[in-house]
């Protein structure tokens, strides 16, 4: 395999462009405190209280020291229904999907969760090399995102799969894409969202669903995996990687270490404060969606195999949000690219520094 050149370090050119494309995500961001003041119940500070003494069943000490509870692994590997499916260049693309394993933990949720009726179904894309390749990775998308072509660009699954000679799959997170409930008008717009319980729950589904696709992929072929994802992607595949012992590598891209203070920090300063006088902080905020953040947890990823990527002008996941998964993961390799969180003009750059980081690594 023939590796790119090294990416530059980012020069004046490079931070011009990403300052540029920031603009974009600003907008965005405007649109996201817009929603979030609209989908913030309106409770009073006793309804609070109550709410989030329930939420102590996803964030005792308990649990956090122990999350295989919540999080754990189906017992055995799903069975695999095969959708449509194609030849490609020395493999098989096809669509595959199976019966979700998750059930919810909270009683009060599962009238809601029932009434969501495209969530039972797990979907996964793979592109599958003629003979089983010498590493896989599985692909998690972004907060309402989820449609593969789009993706297919985004993640280069062209180079991962011809030019790197990875098996490539790609999974579809509960309430975005083929599986968005029609009670949601857009991809994504129930989860993660202001609903603490729900947003808890979510993650539940989507650990265990990543973690009996891993063991799917792995029964498939047993050769090394890992995982790769963008802004939510990323930070699941940064939690799944603080979970699951069977992940070789994992490559978060513009991923925040804490889902709560990324929400918080998105909100602005008005509802933040509209919050904080009914008595919800950002530390209890930060307590309450705890269960799914990676920095409650040691990462099982071992040191020289995580990198952590991150975008010049990200305005939706600023670079203070990644540094802090960063610097709990011990400071290991990392790379900026030109752009910002939408605009990701210089994605081709981490396509290669992904390749060559894979390459050194012995995986390819």
């Amino acid at each position: 395999m023939k590796l790119p050149p090294p990416s530059p370090s980012p020069g004046s050119l490079s931070r011009v462009v990403s300052a540029a494309t920031k603009g974009v995500d600003r907008l965005m961001l405007a649109g996201v405190r817009t929603a979030i003041g609209l989908t913030i119940p309106d409770v009073d500070a006793e309804a609070l209280a109550h709410d989030l003494d329930e939420l102590k069943m996803y964030s005792s000490d308990e649990i956090l020291a122990d999350p295989e509870r919540l999080f754990s692994c189906p017992g055995s590997p799903p069975r695999l229904t095969l959708g449509r499916h194609r030849r490609i260049f020395d493999g098989s693309f096809m669509d595959m999907h199976w019966r979700s394993p998750y059930e919810p933990l909270n009683p009060r949720f599962v009238r809601e969760f029932e009434s969501y009726k495209k969530l039972r179904t797990v979907h996964v894309a793979a592109w599958r090399h003629k003979r089983p390749a010498a590493a896989s990775i599985l692909l998690t998308h972004g907060w309402g995102a989820g449609h593969q072509q789009v993706h297919h660009f985004e993640f280069g699954i062209d180079y991962l799969y011809r030019h790197l000679g990875l098996d490539v799959y790609f999974y579809v997170a509960p309430y975005h894409g083929k599986r968005r409930p029609s009670q949601s008008i857009v991809s994504g717009a129930l989860h993660p969202s202001p609903n603490l319980m729900r947003t808890n729950e979510g993650f539940i589904q989507t650990v265990k669903e990543l973690r009996g696709t891993l063991s799917a992929i792995l029964d498939y072929n047993d050769a090394p995996i890992g995982m790769m994802g963008s802004s939510l992607g990323g930070y699941t595949s940064a939690l799944t990687a603080s979970i699951d012992y069977r992940l070789s590598f994992v490559i978060p891209i513009m991923a925040p270490g804490s889902l709560a203070e990324l929400f918080w920090h998105q909100m602005g300063v008005k509802l933040a404060h509209k919050l904080e006088g009914i008595g919800m902080t950002l530390e209890s905020f930060k307590r309450a969606w705890a269960l799914h953040s990676p920095l409650s947890y040691r990462p099982k990823v071992p040191f020289e195999d995580r990198f952590v990527v991150t975008a010049g002008g990200d305005a939706l996941v600023p670079a203070r949000m990644s540094k802090v998964l960063w610097e709990h993961w011990g400071r290991p390799r990392t790379f900026e690219f030109t752009g910002s969180h939408l605009v990701q003009f210089g994605r081709i750059q981490y396509h290669h520094e992904v390749g060559r980081f894979l390459h050194e690594r012995g995986f390819v």
